[in-house]
C-alpha cells in the first residue's frame, strides 16, 4: 500500500466521521489531506480531478439536504469530500502552471 492510497483513505475516513461527529480543526485537517492527494494525482489524471472538484462543488450546492432522515448527513460527506478535492485542485493547478513555466 502505496502512500497515495494511504492519504485517501485517512481522507475518505475523515470527510465521513466528520458529518456524524464534531473533529477539531476538520477543515484544516481536510484541507491538508487534500493537498496530499493533489500531490500524487497522475498527469493523465488532472482533468478528470478537476472535473470531479468543479461537480462536487455544484452538487453540495443542490437539493441533496431535502432527503428525509439522511439527506443532512450526505450534504455533510459530500461538502467535506468537495473540500478535500478543491484543496487538491489547487495543486493539480499549481503543478501544471509550474509545468508550462518549466517547459
Amino acid at each position: 500500500m502505496g502512500p497515495a492510497k494511504i492519504v485517501r483513505m485517512l481522507a475518505t475516513a475523515v470527510a465521513v466521521i466528520a458529518a456524524f461527529v464534531t473533529i477539531p480543526y476538520a477543515g484544516l485537517i481536510m484541507a491538508l489531506l487534500g493537498l496530499g492527494i493533489g500531490y500524487f494525482v497522475a498527469a493523465d489524471d488532472r482533468v478528470r480531478f478537476l472535473v470531479t472538484a468543479i461537480a462536487l462543488t455544484t452538487a453540495v450546492a443542490s437539493g441533496l439536504g431535502d432527503i428525509p432522515a439522511v439527506g443532512e448527513y450526505i450534504t455533510a460527506i459530500f461538502g467535506n469530500v468537495s473540500t478535500i478535492i478543491n484543496s487538491g485542485a489547487l495543486v493539480v493547478i499549481g503543478t501544471g502552471i509550474y509545468e508550462k513555466v518549466m517547459e
